[in-house]
């Protein structure tokens, strides 16, 4: 039989990126490649084809086809996101799907990734009950960037390493133009305006974050209406800090309505 012989120190072998090192031994000698990794890793030969097409398996230092034959005493090397999270179909609107990214309308109250050790639905449970997404951080295969739970919005995820590249250095170089619409408490009296304000966490209540911190935010809002004590805008933020556009909102004394965090938290967040 084949034998898992090594999984690289270190990984987060639940959800993250691994590498897995299988020994051909005699009784496996002439299976197909593909169909040995399948039962081997218990995962569908659709993931297989995927991550051979990716490069992520290596027999001898080369990127071998599916239909090889093994021959016992043969190392395969396979990089990958793991089997550990567990697919989870659920519906969830997709905006734009094709063969390197999904664009998702994230339901307000859903997860981007897991947190932790925990076991719960996310987008990215979601989406690999749909298929394979690129292996990326520890526990957030294809995630290029992330909305608080409670915050609904486009959410944008790689299929393919080459497109999770390259959304993320759009994304790092501030090539892409993020909005949201937001409902806040009070009447905001000037039609548009810019917050600057450093984010960081706080130390006494590490669940939050404070402005004060190391890290340099910068958000932009304009008004789109008025209406009874609430005010509508639409906020553009230029850096991407966790909370920030709640945070920065607050801190003008216009906090997010229905934000239990930073605000009074009566109701849904409207953001």
């Amino acid at each position: 039989m084949c034998r898992v012989l090594y999984v690289s120190a270190g990984a987060d072998t639940t959800s993250g990126v691994r590498v897995d090192r299988i020994i051909v031994e005699e009784g496996d000698a002439g299976e197909r490649l593909d169909r040995l990794l399948a039962r081997l890793l218990s995962i569908p030969r659709s993931q297989v084809r995927y991550l051979l097409e990716q490069g992520a398996v290596r027999v001898r230092g080369t990127t071998p086809l599916g239909g090889r034959r093994m021959k016992p005493g043969e190392a395969i090397e396979v990089v990958w996101a793991g089997p550990g999270i567990v697919p989870t179909p659920h519906p969830i609107p997709i905006l734009y799907d094709d063969d390197a990214l999904v664009v998702v309308n994230k339901p307000r109250g859903l997860p981007v990734h897991p947190v932790g050790n925990r076991l719960e639905v996310t987008v990215v449970s979601v989406l690999l009950a749909r298929g394979p997404l690129a292996p990326g951080e520890p526990g957030r295969p294809g995630v290029v960037h992330r909305l608080d739970a409670a915050t609904t919005g486009a959410l944008v995820l790689a299929k393919t390493l080459p497109a999770l590249h390259g959304l993320m250095a759009q994304f790092r170089n501030r090539d892409v133009a993020k909005e949201y619409l937001a409902v806040v408490d009070g009447e905001v009296e000037v039609a548009e305006g810019k917050i600057e304000g450093r984010v960081g966490r706080d130390a006494s209540r590490p669940w939050r974050m404070r402005i004060g911190g190391a890290k340099e935010a910068h958000t932009e809002f304009s008004v789109v209406e008025r209406d009874r004590g609430q005010t509508l805008v639409i906020v553009r933020p230029r850096t991407g800090r966790t909370h920030q556009v709640r945070v920065h909102l607050a801190a003008i004394g216009h906090p997010v309505v229905g934000d239990h965090l930073y605000g009074r938290g009566q109701g849904p967040l409207l953001l």
